[in-house]
């Protein structure tokens, strides 16, 4: 199985899931990947897990962060199929950090005239 079809059988049921699947997937097997996902892939997985209401009240108190850690299992467990041993469990880990930091991601550089 590819990641397209795998991606076009869970957007049947859940399309928000479907898109953080497909983000996370490309950036854990992207073999030059950074060691943060970019601001898309991270907000990806930050739909999702709003949409499954695991944010609770927003604030990221303990019980909301297990909540979010909790729910970003969802990712990963559609992901067995198109991703190795070593591979899930570097994606639950990023998405773990996620799960604690809406804002983990690659800061993006800016090019500019400097002061």
């Amino acid at each position: 199985m590819n990641v397209e079809q795998l991606t076009a059988g869970i957007a049947q049921r859940d399309p928000i899931l479907a898109q953080a699947v497909s983000r996370m997937v490309g950036y854990i097997r992207d073999r030059w990947a950074s060691p943060y996902p970019t601001k898309e892939q991270t907000e990806a997985v930050n739909d999702y897990l709003r949409s499954v209401h695991a944010d609770g009240d927003g604030t990221m108190n303990e019980t909301n962060i297990a909540h979010r850690k909790i729910a970003s299992q969802e990712i990963t467990i559609n992901a067995i199929r198109v991703l190795d041993h070593d591979q899930l469990d570097r994606l639950q880990d990023v998405l773990n950090h996620i799960a604690e930091d809406r804002e983990y991601y690659m800061p993006e550089r800016e090019y500019g005239l400097g002061r």
